[in-house]
């Protein structure tokens, strides 16, 4: 499997395009129970991986309704510090992207591996974040929510009917990456990517069209 990211957009090293499913949305208190990712080597190959992970705690049933993850489907799964080393030696050595990592995934991740011991600095890498893109050209519409489903509508023209799963919602993040960057050439220069990822009004723009919905009822909407 190949990805056109590479064609316009130049990678010194691979880049990491993850997605977490958790139970629930408090770091430091919730914990992962699955961790996926696509890892697109500077060549445009990619090598995809998912791992279930038990969490040490009960899964909440409002967090299954919506990721479809069980207490039994991760019962004999490895805890996060047993996949630590392994998940710490991939991503130590690359850089990352994903949808609304900078306003989830990242700090998630970080809070698992201080579990274990080990700063993870994500601001030492170079970050591509699809819903800050995603921000930043399409007006924001007060009646429609700007998730995930709706980038993959808008940008690939179909329905992401593998939403909240980790493979899935990756392997749609790759896809709509792709299209934003053949649709939009300032998003091919690094420099400027950052810059957008460290644009205070982007990020809380991000941040405040999820606080309204973060409750059970509406769990579904976020990603």
């Amino acid at each position: 499997m190949r990805t056109s990211i590479t064609d316009y957009l130049t990678l010194d090293r691979p880049l990491i395009i993850f997605d977490l499913e958790t139970t629930g949305l408090v770091t430091g208190e919730d914990k992962i129970i699955e961790i996926a990712y696509e890892k697109i080597m500077p060549s445009g190959e990619i090598v995809a991986y998912c791992e279930r992970i038990n969490p040490g705690k009960p899964i909440p049933e409002v967090a299954s309704s919506i990721n479809g993850i069980y207490d039994q489907d991760v019962a004999d799964a490895p805890s996060f510090a047993k996949l630590s080393y392994e998940l710490w030696s991939v991503f130590e050595g690359a850089d990352v992207g994903g949808f609304n990592i900078t306003g989830f995934d990242l700090s998630f991740l970080k809070s698992e591996f201080a579990g274990v011991g080990k700063n993870f600095d994500f601001t030492s890498k170079k970050i591509i974040d699809a819903k800050i893109l995603y921000h930043k050209m399409e007006l924001r519409d007060m009646f429609a929510p700007r998730n995930l489903s709706a980038a993959y509508r808008l940008y690939c023209n179909k329905d992401h009917i593998t939403a909240h799963t980790g493979a899935g919602d990756v392997r749609a993040t790759v896809e709509i990456l792709e299209k934003q960057l053949e649709k939009y050439p300032e998003f091919r220069n690094w420099e400027y990517l950052a810059e957008l990822h460290n644009n205070k009004k982007l990020l809380e723009s991000v941040k405040t069209e999820h606080a309204p919905v973060v409750t059970e009822a509406s769990l579904g909407t976020l990603f």
